[in-house]
């Protein structure tokens, strides 16, 4: 069962955006959607999927699937970095440590901003390169950590979860290693009521994958074509509302992390990403949310209102005159 309070927040919230900005902060101006961001955001509002990305450090995180994710399938999509990347270097000024972590926190929110999705970390410090996962959890505190992803399993509430690494250490780094052996645990954890009872109540992710890459295995194309457990989505789609494709969007997200100096190129046409199937209930079919029930449902007789106002929304949407939506907002209350 998906949360249908969060959802109906974030259906109040959207459709609010529309006329007023959420935040009051004077360091941002209200964001400005055009007529053809307002119907995408009208679009999301029938889609209840979700996708939970983890790995260990700011940019690690694939923003070419998650601005697929999040723009293409329309699912709430959120990406948990472990760590704040408080133990790496700085190309843009002076700032390391604890200084350097608030820049790359706020480079992920940006980053995020750009792709659609949401931002998670936990309590575990990057205290640099790590020879290995028990390294890692000796200095964070296994338990504490391992707590801290399966409170924001449970909070998420994703229908999948998705690793950048594997746990047999091919990653590299022990913090690589450890973000995916965390993910693994917490996968299995988060459905038991008897595990971390203070971190909310348990959800049970359907599946979990690793997002594989050639960059580790060069013949990763041929082994996906041969081996079952492989899946294959195209990220590379256009989005006509947009003006974009999906991978334009993830060199403008992947760009914002310039304390390291990155920048990606914005291109177009098929880029094809592998995951692995690691857990859960292995789908029947190539896609990865087979299965799935990513509409409302068997919400339906509960949330009526909300189900018919995300029907009609889109449909009876005028492009010329966007603010003419906001007379169905009251039938949220």
């Amino acid at each position: 069962m998906h949360s249908l309070t969060s959802r109906a927040l974030i259906v109040a919230l959207t459709l609010s955006s529309f006329h007023f900005p959420l935040s009051t902060s004077a360091q941002r101006p209200p964001a400005q959607p055009n007529a053809a961001e307002i119907l995408h955001k009208m679009q999301k509002l029938n889609v209840l999927g979700s996708v939970l990305y983890i790995a260990a450090h700011p940019d690690d995180e694939n923003t070419r699937l998650i601005s697929w994710l999040s723009n293409g399938k329309k699912v709430r999509t959120g990406y948990l970095s472990l760590t704040r990347g408080d133990g790496g270097q700085n190309l843009i000024g002076p700032e390391l440590g604890d200084a350097l972590g608030i820049i790359r926190t706020q480079e992920l929110l940006e980053a995020r901003r750009i792709d659609g999705g949401e931002q998670f970390f936990t309590r575990a410090v990057d205290f640099g390169y790590s020879k290995s996962p028990e390294e890692s959890f000796e200095k964070w505190g296994k338990q504490e950590v391992l707590s801290d992803v399966v409170r924001v399993i449970r909070m998420f509430r994703p229908d999948i979860i998705i690793t950048r690494f594997q746990t047999d250490g091919s990653g590299g780094h022990g913090h690589h290693t450890a973000s995916a052996i965390l993910a693994q645990e917490a996968f299995d954890l988060a459905g038991d009521p008897k595990a971390f009872p203070e971190c909310g109540e348990p959800w049970q992710p359907r599946r979990l994958f690793y997002n594989g890459s050639s960059w580790w295995r060069k013949d990763l194309a041929e082994l996906a074509k041969k081996d079952s457990s492989w899946f294959t989505v195209d990220v590379g789609g256009y989005d006509p509302l947009l003006g974009l494709s999906y991978t334009e969007i993830a060199g403008r997200s992947r760009s914002m992390h310039k304390s390291q100096g990155f920048g990606a190129a914005e291109t177009r046409g098929e880029m094809l990403e592998y995951l692995h199937f690691e857990k859960g209930d292995q789908p029947k079919t190539k896609d990865i949310f087979e299965g799935i029930d990513m509409t409302w449902g068997e919400a339906r007789r509960t949330h009526e209102a909300r189900k018919s106002l995300s029907d009609d929304l889109p449909k009876s949407y005028d492009a010329q005159a966007p603010a003419a939506s906001r007379s169905g907002c009251s039938s949220l209350s």
